[in-house]
């Protein structure tokens, strides 16, 4: 060994322009290239008008006087998108004379209120309406939401909502709603007049823990003809969702596990009593590392329902939020008993979408957010009267594609055409349109 460090050192000796470059090369390999990481001595944020600072300071985690995670960074970017006021964010380092660096956030909030107005809306229960609305989404800069507003039409409401997320400290929420609306149910024909008010306060603990509990005091009456039926309830409910997601609109990462009650306690008819359960599980995995993302999403979702099981409470498969490419069930479809098994009180369904990005979402001139996701989706589910018989059924199936367009206020507009499928047969298919991502 020591004979051959000894011809080593003659060799560079005789060689020294060779001995220097295998010297660099060889420090550079053992001790790599170190990267330069700023030291932050200040944290900005420009481009908020309405907006109050505190709103957006409470979603910044990074410090001051510590050097650069770019990590820590990203996650204060996303907390920010999340709180849906803007149409697009970003971030920047910026060096000063005395060798340290500010961290820049710059946002473009988003349209956050509307003027009252009236303006054609869509639900899939219930049919086309004329809204009247006065929407405003960042309620004195505090990024509190209020709207009042009524519609006519498939569905004739009127009504009052209130939400504040931090009403009463670091993410403890309170939201209140006053409402009164009138439809005719989609497949027993049965119109249907319900009165609802509700409070509710929510606590998260953690990033990745978010509790709910609250209360309703609802009436709900069913009337066909001669024929009345009529429910008066107290319905306390709770929620607790463990949430790991990065962006809320279209998640690249992460999972979200929720586990809901919602009970109806009568207090006319006195032995009215019913509880359902709902739990879900959500997962979403980013394939790529490029701008325009393509995503990977699953969901499955279990629903038992405990208490009374009349024909009023019914749930039924074919909408945008259960198995898609199914056309919506009338009483037509209902009551000829051709297609009972899209109908029950305990069902278990799942989804898996493939979601790929063409338009990354960003701000546009006017301030309004603008981008366009593609998807393919495929769903599949369980529906019977009861828990015991969903084993004898048969699965019930759904495959298509759709679109994802981001929207000031209401988060994003979903447009879904498939087809679905049973026992070996295709039927020819059903489009659907709804607010929001299905999971």
């Amino acid at each position: 060994m020591i004979f051959k460090s000894v011809l080593l050192i003659y060799w560079i000796k005789k060689r020294p322009f060779l001995g220097l470059f295998f010297f660099t090369l060889s420090t550079t390999i053992i001790f790599g290239q170190k990267e330069y990481v700023p030291l932050i001595s200040d944290i900005q944020i420009v481009g908020n008008i309405k907006t109050h600072h505190s709103i957006l300071k409470r979603e910044i985690h990074h410090r001051v006087n510590i050097y650069l995670d770019s990590t820590i960074v990203q996650e204060d970017r996303n907390r920010l998108d999340n709180l849906g006021l803007f149409s697009e964010i970003t971030w920047k380092v910026v060096p000063i004379e005395d060798g340290t660096a500010i961290l820049i956030f710059t946002v473009i909030e988003s349209i956050y209120f509307t003027p009252p107005l009236a303006f054609p809306t869509y639900k899939e229960d219930t049919g086309w309406s004329i809204v009247g609305l006065w929407y405003i989404n960042n309620f004195r800069g505090m990024n509190q939401s209020f709207s009042l507003g009524g519609s006519i039409g498939g569905e004739d409401t009127y009504g009052l909502n209130f939400t504040d997320p931090w009403m009463f400290g670091d993410h403890v929420s309170l939201s209140l709603n006053v409402g009164k609306t009138l439809y005719t149910h989609r497949f027993l024909g049965e119109d249907i007049n319900i009165n609802n008010i509700g409070i509710k306060v929510g606590k998260w603990f953690g990033k990745s823990i978010k509790t709910s509990i609250g209360v309703d005091i609802e009436s709900k009456t069913f009337s066909k003809q001669e024929i009345m039926a009529e429910f008066f309830y107290l319905a306390p409910n709770a929620t607790i969702k463990y949430d790991t997601r990065d962006i809320f609109w279209n998640p690249e990462k992460g999972i979200l596990v929720s586990q809901s009650i919602y009970h109806k306690e009568g207090i006319y008819p006195k032995d009215f009593r019913m509880t359902n359960l709902t739990q879900s599980l959500s997962w979403y995995h980013a394939l790529n590392n490029k701008e325009k993302k393509l995503i990977v999403a699953f969901n499955g979702i279990l629903k038992n329902k405990i208490g009374d099981r009349d024909n009023y409470w019914l749930d039924y498969f074919g909408n945008s939020s259960t198995i898609r490419g199914w056309s919506l069930p009338d009483s037509n479809l209902y009551f000829s008993g051709k297609e009972l098994f899209r109908f029950g009180h305990e069902s278990i369904y799942g989804s898996i979408e493939l979601r790929q990005e063409v338009i990354p979402k960003h701000a546009t001139s006017i301030g309004a957010e603008l981008g366009l996701l593609i998807v393919l989706f495929a769903d599949v589910g369980l529906i019977s009267d009861q828990w015991k018989y969903l084993k004898d059924q048969l699965p019930i199936y759904g495959f298509g594609t759709g679109i994802r367009v981001p929207f000031p206020l209401i988060g994003s507009i979903r447009l879904d055409y498939g087809w679905g499928y049973r026992d070996g047969k295709w039927n020819t298919g059903a489009i659907h349109w709804a607010i929001g991502q299905k999971f």
